[in-house]
This record gives C-alpha cells, structure tokens and sequence, in this order.
C-alpha cells in the first residue's frame, strides 16, 4: 500500500516539476473534477463462506456478512490530463440499512457503510475530440463497516469493520459539451480481496496468515464489484 502510495506521489511530482524547456512540458494539460451517481453490484465469497475469526485468547467469534446485492454510491473524482493520458483520485461512499445473514430476525436490518478511495490511469483514444473513450487500470483500498453482526455467543453482538483492496479495469466516454465541461458514463470492475477484520470483542484479525513464509491468498475474502456511473465533469 505504502509503495502504490509513493509510486503514484512521484508520478504526480514528476508532472508538476517538469521543466517549461522540455518536449514534456509542450503536452497539453489541464485539471478536471467530476461529480457523479453510480449503481454498483457485487458477487462473491460473502454469499458463499461464513466468517470465522479467533482471537489471541483463543475464543472463536462470528461474524455475519450483509447479503446486499445491488448498492446505490456517489462518486467522487480529481486528476490531471496529460495530452491522451489521466491520473486520478477516484472516491465512493455509502451507507444504508442492509440484511445481515444469520443474524437473530430482530436484529435482521443493521446500518451498512462503505468507501472505497482508488488511484486510476486511463488512457483516452481519439483525443483531442470532443468525444473520446478511455480504458485503463486502478488500485483501491475499502473499508466495509456493519453494525451488530459479530458474537461469539448468539446474544451478545459487536460492530465489525473489514478492510480490503482491489485492482480494477476501467471503461469510459467522455463526450464534451464544451471546451471545460463533458459528460462521463464510466464502468468500472473491481476484483476486492478483503484481508482483516475488526471487532469490537476480537480486536483486528488479518486473513491470510503466513503458513511457512507463504500468504495463503485462500482465505481472503473475495468480492467482485461492477460499477456504472454517470458523471459531470469540469475541465480547467
């Protein structure tokens, strides 16, 4: 994580830094900022595997996953176009009442939330057009947040929160209205692996322990999620 992070610093330093006299400098580049609403839908382990976790202590503790299918999210982006090629920051957000598997039916609905802030590259062919297509690639982190899902004994219940990454696959149009401002259905397909959890009663537990200097990447939690988007951007 720390070196994705520092990859992506020097990339954008090196961008700002470069000297007017150099044929780099001569790209066209300009800043943009979008604003959109999205439909995202996932599949995966957590419709397939239960969560088991044990603690230091040794006591085991269950933590029951949200079977939401289908997410409504805002979405949130800020860059830089360099010529045909962008960089940005990508943001989602949301959070609903959502049903828990397993959990007691009174306590069935629980408040969900989830972010997931990513690093993209695209690069956009038929630029500079005023209709162009982008394809490209991302890195995400997550954080999946439920309230009341996790007990070790089937009365008692804690909050739960799960961390995770995703590499992702990026599609989309930007159609241009005007000079600085553009239209941008995007797609966007995100293969997630989640690598702990927190509880309140467990404290942080990571999956995927080393097994004789080896990850054992199977016990991840593994979600796919699709997304569509619809957003408005502006160009300066």
């Amino acid at each position: 994580m720390k070196k994705i992070l520092l990859a992506f610093a020097f990339l954008v330093g090196v961008v700002w830094a470069q000297p007017s006299e150099s044929d780099f400098a001569q790209w066209p580049r300009s800043y943009y900022a979008s604003l959109g609403i999205g439909i995202m839908a996932n599949r995966g382990d957590f419709f397939t595997r239960e969560l088991k976790i044990t603690d230091k202590e040794g006591n085991t503790e269950t933590v029951n996953l949200p079977q939401n299918k289908i997410l409504l999210t805002p979405d949130y982006n800020l860059g830089v176009n360099i010529r045909e090629f962008s960089f940005g920051l990508s943001f989602q957000y949301w959070s609903t009442t959502g049903a828990i598997d397993h959990n007691p039916e009174n306590m069935n609905e629980q408040d969900i939330s989830y972010w997931r802030f990513g690093l993209e590259a695209t690069y956009n062919f038929f630029f500079p057009e005023y209709f162009q297509v982008g394809l490209g690639l991302g890195y995400s982190f997550s954080s999946l947040n439920i309230e009341n899902n996790a007990s070790s004994n089937g009365k008692e219940f804690f909050d739960s929160s799960l961390k995770g990454s995703a590499f992702a696959i990026i599609a989309n149009i930007r159609y241009y209205i005007t000079d600085f401002f553009c239209l941008s259905p995007t797609l966007r397909f995100y293969e997630n692996w989640y690598k702990s959890v927190n509880t309140d009663n467990s404290g942080t537990i990571e999956f995927g322990k080393k097994n004789n200097g080896v990850k054992d990447h199977n016990s991840y939690f593994w979600q796919t999620y699709i997304a569509i988007s619809i957003n408005a951007m502006v160009q300066f």
